[in-house]
C-alpha cells in the first residue's frame, strides 16, 4: 500500500485511528487489516488523541481573554450599580421639596 508509514496522508491515519476506535478488536487486527505496523497504529491513535485534547482545552491567551473580559463587565456593573444609587438617592430629594407643606 504505503512504502513506509510516514508516507501516508493525515486522512488515512484519521480514518485509521477512527476504525480501531470504533471497533471493539484489539489494535494488532486493525493494524494487520490496514497493513502497517502495530505500534505505528498506536502512535498514530495516541498522536490524534493528543491534538483532539488541546482543541477541546482552551489556550491560556482565551483564559485570560476571558478573564480580563469578566473584571472588565464587574467593574461596569459595580459603576452602574453605583449611578443607580446615586439616580434613587436624587429621586428622593427632589420629591421631598416637590411635597406640599
Amino acid at each position: 500500500m504505503f512504502q513506509t508509514p510516514k508516507d501516508c496522508p493525515h486522512e488515512f491515519r484519521i480514518q485509521a485511528v477512527k476504525r480501531f476506535l470504533e471497533t471493539s478488536r484489539r489494535c494488532k487486527f486493525t493494524a494487520r487489516e490496514l497493513g502497517i505496523p502495530e505500534l505505528t497504529l498506536r502512535g498514530w491513535k495516541n498522536t490524534l488523541m493528543g491534538e483532539a485534547k488541546k482543541e477541546a482545552m482552551p489556550d491560556k491567551k482565551g483564559r485570560k481573554d476571558n478573564e480580563s473580559l469578566l473584571i472588565e463587565k464587574e467593574k461596569r456593573i459595580q459603576q452602574l450599580e453605583e449611578e443607580n444609587l446615586i439616580l434613587k438617592k436624587s429621586i428622593g430629594i427632589f420629591t421631598k421639596d416637590s411635597r406640599p407643606k
